[in-house]
C-alpha cells in the first residue's frame, strides 16, 4: 500500500527528468538558484522524503497509542523525534520549491484526521483508517505529477487522476479482503460485504472512465481524428478495469476456498496479492510514462 504507488509514480517522473536532462532542457550547469527542471526534481525528492518519513512517524504514533505501559510508550515515542522533524522539514522544502502544492493540504488533512482519530480511539486497523491511508497513498499520483511538471492544480493531466482513482479503488479493496479472512472471518455477512465492495469499486472505476471519455478530459479525439495517445489511454484504462474485476473475483474465491478446507493466513494472502500489486504498479507506470 505504501511502496507500490510511490514506485509507480516516481519511475515515470525520473524518466521525464532523464529525458529533460538529455535534451539539455535544464541545469547543464548549476547556478545559485535551481533551474525549473532541477527545482521540479528537488521537489519530487522532498515529497517522497516527507511521505515515507511521515508514514514512519504515523506508524510510530500508532504504536504509542496502543502502548499499555509508560515504559513501552516512551520507547515508541523516541522514533517520533527523528521521523517527525525529517518529514516536516521535507514538507516545508517542497512547499518552498513549489508553493502551489499547498492545495493538497485540503486533501491530506481530512484523510490524516480520520486515520489519527481511529488510531487514538483504539481502532488503528478499522475500515475507515485503512481506506483513509490507502487513498492518501494513491494521491501521490496527482501530487508527483503536479510537482514533476511544475503545473497548476487545474492543469494536472487526466492520466494522473485516472491512476489515482485506480490505485485508490484497488488498494481500498484489499482492506475488507484481509478483514474478511482474519479479524472479521466469523462476522456474518462480512465476506459478502467484501465481494460487493470490490464489485462496487469495479463499477465505480468504469463509471469514472466513461465520464472522462464523455467529457473529453482524456482528449482522445483531435482535429485529425482518433489520436494515438487517446488509444493508449483507453487500453490502459481497460487493463485497470480488468485488474479490478480480477480483484473482485479473488475477493470471492479466497473465502470460498477457505470454507472448503484451505488455510489462508494474512501472510499467504499477501503473497498471493503480490502479482496483482506488481501488475497494478506497472499499469500506472505505463499510463504516466
Amino acid at each position: 500500500m505504501l511502496i507500490a504507488p510511490a514506485v509507480a509514480v516516481t519511475v515515470p517522473a525520473l524518466h521525464h527528468f532523464a529525458n529533460a536532462a538529455s535534451a539539455s532542457s535544464f541545469g547543464s550547469t548549476l547556478s545559485s538558484s535551481p533551474s525549473p527542471g532541477w527545482r521540479a526534481a528537488l521537489t519530487v525528492f522532498a515529497i517522497l522524503i516527507a511521505w515515507f518519513f511521515g508514514y514512519f512517524c504515523f506508524f510510530a504514533l500508532s504504536l504509542v497509542a496502543k502502548a499499555r505501559t509508560p515504559q513501552r510508550r516512551r520507547g515508541y515515542t523516541k522514533p517520533l523525534y527523528v521521523y517527525g522533524p525529517i518529514a516536516c522539514l521535507a514538507m516545508v522544502a517542497s512547499l518552498f520549491l513549489q508553493p502551489a502544492l499547498i492545495v493538497w493540504a485540503l486533501f491530506f488533512m481530512p484523510l490524516m484526521t480520520i486515520a489519527l482519530w481511529e488510531t487514538f480511539h483504539g481502532r488503528p486497523r478499522s475500515m475507515a483508517s485503512g481506506i483513509a491511508t490507502t487513498v492518501a497513498s494513491a494521491l501521490l499520483a496527482p501530487v508527483i505529477t503536479m510537482a514533476t511538471y511544475a503545473t497548476r492544480f487545474s492543469d494536472i493531466d487526466s492520466r494522473a487522476w485516472l491512476s489515482f482513482a485506480f490505485l485508490a479503488l484497488y488498494f481500498s479493496g484489499t482492506v475488507p479482503l484481509v478483514k474478511s479472512m482474519v479479524r472479521e472471518r466469523k462476522t456474518p455477512g462480512f465476506t459478502q460485504f467484501s465481494v460487493l465492495f470490490h464489485a462496487g469499486c469495479a463499477i465505480a472505476f468504469a463509471a469514472i472512465v466513461v465520464a472522462l471519455l464523455t467529457t473529453q478530459f482524456l482528449n482522445i479525439f483531435t482535429a485529425s481524428g482518433f489520436s494515438a495517445s487517446g488509444h493508449h489511454i483507453i487500453w490502459q484504462a481497460g487493463l485497470m478495469e480488468l485488474v479490478l474485476i480480477v480483484a473482485a473475483l479473488r475477493a470471492w474465491w479466497i473465502p470460498f476456498t477457505a470454507a472448503h478446507g484451505q488455510t489462508w493466513t494474512a501472510k499467504r494472502i499477501g503473497m498471493w496479492e503480490m502479482p496483482l500489486v506488481v501488475v497494478s504498479a506497472l499499469i500506472v507506470m505505463v499510463t504516466l510514462w
